[in-house]
């Protein structure tokens, strides 16, 4: 049995070693560090520091598209998917439980501080690729009760099977929460020969700086395999330097005696040891290694309550066709960045210089020693001469003019490859039809990133709900805030109880955008617009739903007022015998957009609202 877990052990660190030489070469083909080193503004080559300038365009870009793919929390939606009862009944209440879950699912988005992750995982995507880890995480701690009979109602006591008392145990949970946390990517790995498809990955592992601390709160950790692995230090400049990635230095400590009971862990104890958490997707199992251990310190064992295939989210902008590992997005723009600066540096140093050449007819001078005032002389500088003319400065070259065009051109290429729709690159355009189109191209693709972003929060949210289901142990009342505005839902634990069936995920997608009130009042207005001219749309509550998504409205109390408007203004029509809206042919929705517009919405009402509509 030992020599089985001493090969397992082998086998995993020979894995994860090949899997980190693959993760390697594909670093420095795309230059990751490099990437992250331009973000951060670390660009000049060796210039003269007052002679380079740096124009950080791959910071303006990251500060342009985050905010447009995920400027606010969106509100999860959660349904069922399908049922295996035909029973309505049945379908009716998993709708009903559906409708729990969501109110809790949008609770702990709050709770697990969801938006700063995205965003954080969103920025890792555009260097390199964005890992979320959705987990249930508790505390153990000492029971002080450990060993006393367990008792049940009417003090009476608690048998297992055989008869015996059952006792309490040594070590009880608290502090029972859900998280969301962001994994770093270099601690993050595929194996060795994973696809860009989830159907062809054998494992993912994540790397853990696992401390003494951490180790004793968890009881599947096996402490005396833990306490003879050699531990790892981190050396003191990297205390000091900020985290760079794989490049992280360590130095070997002395390997703990062997023993076989597990030590008391001292106050002062501060061993880190370089842990792995590795999920066997082919196996359906988990495990975790220590580097240099002599066999797991968690054995293979069935995933954890609530997790299906892995606890991670990934996020991945450009697939590559032979390797999990994407295509970054910053490195196809390191080099125009690296010319755009050095072609502006270029510009600042001609404008900077100031080298001094004269022609001199030294037989015109006063005195020879004339020359070393021209040399060293400063502004204002009197020099003696026979005849006028006998000193001429010497003009510098003007700068070539292509040097600006050149610097024009990679401003739009850099445009081109980041695709941040700045003003910048539409004024350069050759002519407005030129400029509409690459708008337009921007806006697809930016779109394009956006559904990938929401794909992924929607995988977020699913992995969550999941833990939710598996772990909840008490009925609460939670307060939430969305569509509906404010309310309080009271959640309780039968409602996450398995169904016949499943339930599917998905969010608002307006939700997720910039909100400017001078936007939201245009999307208002517009569809306003397009109700009065077509007032009975507000009666069909699926086409209420699809054109508020069009306009990028969330507000569902807001379009059930508007529902109910329409509603009455069908009532009103049928007992006054006519098809021309509510009594004295006063249209309420062309009134409030005529207010709403003031002079130019004066034909907003009565007979005008359909020309306003159409227009």
């Amino acid at each position: 049995m030992a020599d089985s877990a001493n090969q397992l052990q082998k086998d995993w660190e020979a894995r994860i070693e090949r899997a980190k030489d693959v993760r390697k070469k594909w670093a420095q083909e795309f230059r990751v560090e490099e990437a992250r080193r331009y973000f951060r503004g670390a660009q000049n080559p060796g210039w003269t520091a007052s002679e380079w300038i740096t124009i950080n365009k791959i910071y303006a870009h990251l500060r342009d598209q985050l905010p447009g793919l995920y400027a606010v929390d969106p509100f999860f939606y959660v349904k069922v998917k399908r049922s295996f009862s035909p029973n309505p009944l049945a379908v009716a209440l998993f709708e009903q439980r559906g409708k729990i879950r969501q109110a809790y699912l949008n609770y702990i988005k709050g709770e697990v501080g969801l938006k700063a992750r995205v965003r954080l995982a969103i920025q890792d995507a555009q260097f390199e690729y964005g890992v979320l880890k959705s987990h249930y995480q508790v505390q153990n701690v000492d029971n002080p009760d450990a060993g006393e009979p367990l008792e049940g109602e009417g003090g009476a006591a608690l048998l297992d099977d055989d008869g015996e008392p059952l006792l309490e145990p040594d070590r009880i949970p608290i502090h029972e929460r859900y998280k969301v946390t962001r994994v770093h990517p270099s601690d993050f790995l595929w194996d060795e020969d994973a696809g860009p498809l989830d159907d062809k990955w054998s494992w993912v592992a994540e790397r853990i700086l696992l401390t003494a601390e951490d180790a004793d709160n968890d009881p599947l950790i096996k402490q005396a395999v833990l306490r003879e692995a050699p531990p790892v230090v981190q050396d003191d400049a990297e205390k000091a330097a900020p985290r760079s990635g794989l490049a992280r230095l360590f130095r070997r400590g002395e390997p703990a005696k062997r023993g076989g009971t597990r030590p008391q862990r001292p106050e002062d104890d501060k061993r880190v040891w370089v842990a792995w958490e590795i999920y066997d997707l082919k196996h359906n199992q988990w495990l975790k290694i220590v580097e240099g251990a002599r066999e797991p310190i968690i054995a293979p064992r069935a995933l954890p309550l609530g997790v299906e295939n892995h606890p991670y989210s990934i996020l991945r902008f450009m697939l590559l066709d032979d390797t999990a590992y994407p295509l970054p997005p910053i490195s196809q723009a390191l080099d125009p960045q690296r010319e755009y600066c050095t072609a502006r540096s270029q510009v600042m140093r001609h404008r900077k210089r100031f080298n001094r050449k004269y022609e001199v007819v030294t037989g015109s001078l006063e005195d020879e020693t004339e020359i070393s005032k021209l040399e060293s002389g400063d502004d204002g500088t009197v020099i003696s001469v026979r005849n006028l003319g006998a000193v001429n400065p010497i003009k510098d070259a003007p700068l070539d003019q292509n040097n600006y065009v050149e610097i024009q051109a990679l401003s739009r290429d850099m445009v081109e490859i980041l695709g941040s729709p700045g003003a910048e690159g539409l004024a350069r355009a050759d002519s407005a039809t030129e400029a509409a189109l690459l708008d337009k191209r921007l806006d697809v693709r930016e779109g394009d990133e956006r559904s990938q972003v929401i794909d992924f929060t929607v995988d977020v949210g699913r992995k969550l709900d999941q833990l939710v289901q598996a772990n909840i142990s008490r009925d609460e009342a939670v307060k939430i805030t969305g569509p509906q505005g404010e309310a309080w839902e009271l959640v309780r634990v039968d409602d996450f109880e398995a169904i016949n069936g499943e339930f599917e995920y998905s969010v608002n997608v307006g939700a997720m955008l910039p909100r400017l009130p001078q936007i939201e009042r245009a999307q208002f207005l517009a569809l306003l617009q397009v109700l009065a001219s077509f007032p009975q749309a507000m009666t069909s509550p699926a086409l209420m739903k699809h054109l508020s998504e069009l306009h990028r409205i969330d507000n569902d109390a807001l379009i059930q007022e508007l529902m109910k408007i329409g509603q009455q203004m069908t009532a009103a029509a049928q007992s006054e015998g006519g098809a021309g809206g509510n009594p004295g042919g006063q249209n309420p929705i062309a009134a409030i957009l005529g207010g709403a517009l003031g002079d130019q919405g004066g034909n907003a009402s009565g007979g005008g609202a359909a020309s306003l509509g159409q227009a």
